[in-house]
């Protein structure tokens, strides 16, 4: 038995192919076959079947690539414990992460990483919040950063979840806006105007009915994912917008004298944001610095 042989089942259980894992590994396709087939062979037991799909573990083959995982785990461990100074701490580390978390604290963060852990390389990617799941499911990325309205939070039993942040849903206007003077505004006032809106996601759906209640509905002019689509319309007066405080003290178009900011009152707006990974993957060293450092710029975006 070999960790190559490990290595090639458990990365099968996640992608559900030979070929998908030859690609990942950058291992031919036939070696892996061969590997898995002497595994088998082995231990006398069959591990995956074929299926419409691709590859599924039988049920004995489940049992197998968590005790495989588990061994690969602590292998890591052990590299990582020989390499103690944090100067020596080394890998690649892939992030997926809403936009809003992308404008202020995560730049920040990978410039601290960066400083205090030169061998450690980064990839950020910008995605929606249901794009973030499917890359850490995928195994696309170590690391998620996701936002789940707090009082809608299901926990998922693959994710281990880290709270980050709580960020306040609030309205955008420009300043010659009839929100403008409003002393207090309320959902009520927010609907009379033309709101443009990120695209209506299963995840934004969910929020919005949530916070605001399913029969109360937004005047939706315009829907577009592209931040700065969003700020030209605001500017011309011909929309407002829901931006969390996250986005808005992170960004100088909305700290303009042209710009307003308000809370939305008698609603409780609150996205959480997380970090999320799977639970059955290894938690490098890599990783757990950045998500250290995440905190902290965190911590320092509340003060």
């Amino acid at each position: 038995m070999r960790i190559d042989q490990l290595l090639y089942i458990t990365e099968i259980a996640k992608t559900g192919s030979i070929a998908n894992t030859s690609e990942r590994l950058y291992v031919s396709s036939p070696t892996i076959s061969q590997a898995i087939r002497s595994l088998e062979e082995e231990l006398g037991a069959k591990i995956f079947e074929r299926s419409r799909t691709g590859l599924e573990p039988t049920d004995t083959g489940k049992k197998i690539i968590i005790i495989a995982q588990e061994i690969i785990n602590r292998i890591e461990d052990l590299k990582n414990e020989a390499k103690s100074d944090s100067a020596e701490i080394e890998g690649h580390l892939t992030i997926s992460a809403v936009s809003s978390f992308c404008k202020g604290i995560i730049p920040k963060t990978c410039a601290e990483v960066k400083a205090k852990f030169p061998k450690i390389t980064l990839e950020v990617n910008e995605n929606k919040a249901n794009q973030v799941r499917k890359d850490v499911l995928n195994g696309n990325a170590d690391l998620g950063i996701n936002f789940y309205p707090s009082s809608t939070l299901e926990e998922n039993q693959l994710f281990s979840t880290t709270h980050l942040i709580d960020s306040q849903v609030m309205v955008c206007f420009r300043k010659d806006s009839e929100l403008a003077s409003l002393k207090n505004i309320y959902f009520d006032d927010v609907t009379k105007h033309p709101i443009v809106l990120s695209y209506k996601t299963n995840d934004t759906i969910k929020y919005y009915s949530k916070v605001f209640g399913k029969n109360r509905k937004l005047n939706t002019f315009i829907q577009s994912q592209n931040s700065d689509t969003k700020k030209y319309f605001i500017s011309q007066g011909t929309a407002i917008s829901l931006e969390t405080d996250l986005t808005f003290k992170s960004d100088p178009f909305y700290q303009s004298e042209d710009i307003v900011v308000k809370p939305i009152l008698g609603i409780e707006s609150t996205l959480s944001y997380y970090c999320i990974r799977l639970k059955n993957q290894h938690y490098s060293a890599a990783g757990q610095e950045f998500l250290k450092e995440l905190r902290v710029q965190a911590n320092k975006f509340k003060e």
